[in-house]
């Protein structure tokens, strides 16, 4: 195989008389049965195609890119050229890839085509690259960029108002610019009309009237995880925000942040590289029943904090940062932690002693490394280290 860009196709779908899930052409010389034969479109063909083709199951996969899949797509993969009015037809369908990896070339009339389409235009690597070097960022190009990177961005070093306001006209799911270090508020308010999944983790400092703005995303998801710190005074505006919000840089924080934080009105708070976290903080974080918290950078935990995390619904029990539970109350730890209700999840534990074990499997829904993979230890409180017997029933679950 060479180096060049590998393209695969899956078509899982069970085909009814030739055509997936019983599609069939409005004529049967118009369009071959299958659509990855079709070596040409009229506006016509596209958009009776993109109105009545359910969808199948594909993977695009390259040397650079390994495992992209999705449910519902459309494999086109024998288009060598497309205009854009066919391309426009082609954006009304509703699956959530569109796949045209056997394009030549791709022109930018023909890329914001697609603006309006809000799943994936997948091309090839070498489409891509040719595309990207032909055609300078500019705010006539900027949606044309979104478009044939699947909102990959990140090599997009900085934005101005003109540039925010044609990326926020974007209807790809997601916008990923990770490339800026530096966010004005007025940009980041206007592209805070974006609704898809928008990810700003090259960002390192947030003063409080950027954080405002983006604190009006309209989208789902925001990525903020190239912050180390955050002060209260910008994580009291960040916390109007109404989605999932992902902090996942921060190492530490202040008294006055976590108090903010407590506010915080959307659905999901994510702080994946937290190492570790006071009673106090936890028991502040997770007493507030608004949204769900995501802490799965802990390395280490006493034992008041662990029975703060069980005590909450609202943590999601993710430990997979934990790979040793051999503190002096690693046993109590154990219990408190046993006692969640809701799924607990410490898939890569190495170390643990044999009555700190016991008391952590006494949770039926624990999911933690097979019994036989753990190195199991003294008991670190100095008593008597007991040979460890797997209960009676017990049901191992093992990620």
């Amino acid at each position: 195989m060479t180096q060049l860009a590998r393209f695969s196709l899956l078509l899982v779908a069970l085909l009814v008389s030739g055509f997936p899930f019983g599609f069939t052409p409005a004529h049967a010389d118009e369009l071959p049965q299958d659509t990855n034969k079709i070596e040409s479109l009229t506006p016509e063909q596209a958009r009776k195609l993109a109105e009545e083709f359910p969808g199948v199951e594909v993977e695009f996969e390259t040397d650079e890119e390994i495992g992209w899949w999705w449910s519902d797509g459309l494999p086109l993969q024998g288009l060598t050229t497309l205009n854009p009015k066919t391309a426009e037809e082609l954006a009304r369908f509703k699956g959530n890839a569109i796949l045209l990896t056997g394009l030549s070339s791709l022109g930018v009339d023909t890329a914001t085509s697609f603006a309006a389409y809000d799943g994936d235009v997948v091309v090839s690597e070498k489409v891509q690259k040719r595309f990207l070097a032909t055609h300078p960022l500019s705010p006539e190009s900027t949606v044309a960029w979104a478009v044939v990177t699947r909102g990959d961005l990140s090599r997009v070093p900085a934005i101005d108002l003109a540039i925010a306001k044609a990326l926020a006209e974007f209807k790809g799911r997601e916008l990923s610019l990770t490339g800026l270090t530096t966010l004005e508020a007025a940009s980041a308010k206007t592209l805070a009309e974006f609704k898809g999944r928008l990810s700003l983790n090259g960002l390192t400092t947030l003063d409080a009237y950027t954080a405002k703005a983006l604190a009006e995303f309209k989208g789902w998801s925001l990525g903020l995880s190239g912050l180390t710190t955050l002060d209260a005074a910008s994580a009291k505006r960040l916390v109007e925000f109404k989605g999932v919000l992902h902090l996942d840089g921060l190492t530490r924080f202040d008294a006055d942040t976590v108090k903010a934080l407590t506010e915080f009105k959307g659905q999901r708070l994510s702080l994946g590289r937290l190492t570790a976290l006071s009673e106090e903080a936890t028991k502040a974080l997770t007493q507030q029943n608004g949204f769900s918290l995501s802490l799965h950078g802990l390395t280490t935990l006493d034992a008041d904090t662990a029975k703060a995390l069980a005590a909450t619904e609202k943590w999601d029990g993710d430990l997979s940062a934990v790979t040793a539970l051999d503190t002096p109350d690693s046993v109590a730890i154990a219990k408190a932690l046993a006692t969640r209700k809701g799924p607990l999840k410490l898939p890569n534990l190495k170390k643990i002693s044999p009555k700190t074990l016991s008391a952590l499997i006494a949770k039926e829904d624990v999911a933690i490394p097979l019994i036989e993979t753990l190195e199991l230890i003294q008991e670190p409180d100095g008593s008597v280290t007991e040979d460890f017997v797997i209960p009676e029933g017990f049901m191992q679950q093992s990620r």
